[in-house]
């Protein structure tokens, strides 16, 4: 235990004095490079400024420390947190003035944003610490690589700058996209394109207002602006990487090393300027803010309002997918956030289009995501384009008309062939309402192993609790079984959801487990049957043989086809088609790497069999 401890007290000891003693190497290394004028010097050096200078800079670092405030606003609305924009501001300019001048970064800012916003917890506060350090680091070091690109820098930084100008996007668009690395992006919960393109924004702002800030204050020396950039992002870079209080150390190192061709006392004169303008105003407002603002206390939530309107059947989705009913003035819709977007599915719950798609474009805008619209009809697409959005067909709903439904009819002649083989096989096929919970866990993870991982997002996915909440249809063979399908309950409209079949299965089994849905919902007086929809790409995908199959699923196609359902067209939209393009993509790799589901995947652990109980899926309340 002593020895633990030991270990423990020396690596805390280690972390705290690292920053310390890299200002004093720093502080080392600079008094045997350069001749630093005597201290008694310093005060007629910076009266000699001119005031018109020393005005400029001190209101160009407002500038900066007004972008600076902006990074918190971007923060909160990236982990929602609530918080209101004008208070985040004001709590982030006030923790970044103190941490960038006391140092230690991440922690310091985290204190005072607990201070002032108690009700977000230490968690949320290091979170929050951590996403604008974090960020901000990765910004600047963009920005710097593109300056030592673009502009007269030290020739060793042009291999390393380029690097990072290539990489790094590649990095961001692969931990964005790729399914391969889905756990690592549900896990760190990173920002989405639009959030980064807003960071790298207000990072080239305030990072540019300080640098003219500090180039004023260096007398006229024939150095221009183009060459002083990027070793001020140097120097910056640095100091920020050093942790130390102010920067002081690595700041004044890089700059000295790199501008040799300025005097020393010019150069300190400059340095000690810049840093009352950008550090020490900045930390005693900051305090003076700390003390002086009464701890915010949270909102409290709105009233829940009654429900209205019809609820789509597929909408049971939102219980496996995090998404949730949305109200707004004049009605409500299903919002289903992803990285990426903030997606209304479907049509709307209730109401009409056109306000809906003003409040999800006000949502996604908080929220720093993409508005869309996903397997919408054709009016809520009609209402998206006249709203001036872009619009794609992507797939079309096979829905099965009961009323005139005829298993005899010539267009099912493929449908009677594969029930009769079914039946010869000896196949049965029953709704329940006990679950052999641990025989459908056993077919799902075979089904799984031989198709691929299953799809999430708009498609279901095993998981006792939500099937509770579904009408589940079970195939026997012998005894055993060997298939089941699930559909999402209506009191009009159910729909297909979970389909799963065990390599045994005979021929034709699933088709006998639809018909049996189709037959027992038109028994129950219902009008429609959905089989949910089938990719149908836009028309220049037709165009190429190969992306088509690989798009359009011909089996899934064949298979609801032998139906001879009523094809229902379901669209896409976003504001512009690069909005669109990037929302699909996010969706695509949300529907093909879904997060894992956080509860109630696994089976009962005691019977093996369970009664459906649950009267109303769980995102639809009380």
């Amino acid at each position: 235990m002593k020895r633990q401890l030991g270990t423990v007290s020396l690596a805390a000891i280690g972390r705290v004095s690292a920053p310390f003693l890299v200002m004093g190497v720093s502080l080392w290394l600079l008094g045997g490079l350069v001749d630093l004028p005597r201290w008694s010097a310093l005060p007629q050096s910076i009266a000699a400024l001119p005031i018109g200078r020393c005005l400029l800079a001190g209101a160009l670092c407002a500038v900066s420390l007004w972008a600076v405030a902006r990074y918190d606003a971007l923060a909160h609305r990236h982990f929602a947190s609530g918080v209101d924009p004008a208070l985040a501001r004001k709590s982030g300019f006030a923790a970044i003035a103190v941490a960038q001048t006391a140092g230690f970064g991440v922690f310091t800012g985290a204190a005072v944003r607990w201070r002032m916003l108690p009700h977000i917890g230490l968690k949320g506060a290091m979170q929050l610490s951590l996403f604008v350090c974090t960020t901000f680091l990765v910004a600047l070091a963009f920005l710097t690589a593109l300056a030592c690109l673009f502009l007269p820098a030290p020739h060793w930084t042009t291999l390393p700058g380029l690097l990072i100008a290539a990489l790094l996007p590649v990095a961001i668009l692969t931990l964005s996209f790729a399914p391969i690395c889905a756990p690592v992006r549900h896990r760190l919960r990173l920002p989405s394109l639009q959030t980064i393109r807003n960071i790298l924004g207000w990072s080239g702002l305030d990072v540019v207002a300080a640098a003219v800030a500090f180039y004023v204050l260096i007398p006229a020396t024939g150095l221009g602006f183009a060459e002083f950039l990027p070793v001020f992002l140097l120097a910056l870079g640095a100091a920020m990487l050093s942790g130390a209080p102010g920067g002081v150390g690595p700041f004044e190192l890089t700059l000295f090393a790199l501008l040799p061709q300025i005097a020393a006392a010019d150069l300190v004169t400059a340095i000690l300027v810049f840093r009352a303008f950008y550090y020490a105003v900045p930390a005693v407002l900051g305090v003076a803010i700390v003390f002086l603002t009464k701890p915010s206390k949270p909102k409290s939530p709105p009233a829940a309002r009654a429900k209205t309107g019809q609820q789509l059947a597929e909408l049971g989705i939102l219980a496996q997918n995090g998404g949730l009913i949305q109200h707004h003035n004049s009605g409500s819709y299903a919002l289903w956030r992803t990285p990426q977007t903030a997606t209304l599915l479907f049509d709307p719950a209730s109401g009409q289009a056109a306000p809906a798609l003003a409040h999800l474009k006000s949502q996604a805008a908080a929220q720093g995501r993409i508005a869309c619209l996903y397997k919408c009809g054709a009016r809520t697409a009609v209402a998206a384009r006249r709203a001036g959005w872009s619009v794609a067909r992507i797939a079309q709903e096979c829905v099965v008309d009961l009323p005139s439904y005829d298993l005899d009819d010539a267009t099912r002649r493929g449908l009677r062939r594969k029930l009769r083989k079914a039946c010869k096989a000896g196949v049965s096929a029953t709704r329940s309402t006990l679950l052999p919970l641990e025989q459908m866990a056993a077919i799902d993870a075979v089904w799984q192993a031989s198709q691929g991982r299953a799809r999430g997002g708009t498609m279901g996915r095993f998981c006792p609790a939500y099937l509770a909440t579904q009408d589940v249809y079970l195939a026997h063979h012998e005894g055993r079984l060997i298939a089941y399908a699930s559909f999402h309950r209506d009191p009009i409209a159910p729909c297909l959801d979970l389909m799963r079949h065990a390599p045994v299965a005979a021929d034709g089994t699933m088709h006998l487990l639809i018909q049996s849905a189709i037959e027992t919902a038109s028994a129950e007086g219902k009008s429609r049957l959905s089989l949910a929809a089938v990719p149908q790409p836009p028309d220049w995908v037709n165009r190429h043989a190969a992306l088509r199959r690989r798009i359009e699923n011909p089996g899934l196609r064949q298979f609801k086809s032998s139906f001879a359902p009523v094809l229902r067209p379901r669209y896409a939209a976003a504001p512009s088609k690069p909005a669109l393009v990037l929302a699909l993509a996010d969706i695509a790799s949300e529907v093909h790497a879904p997060p894992a589901l956080l509860s109630g995947s696994g089976t009962h652990k005691q019977h093996e069999k369970i009664e459906v109980a649950l009267s109303r899926a769980p995102w639809k309340g009380e």
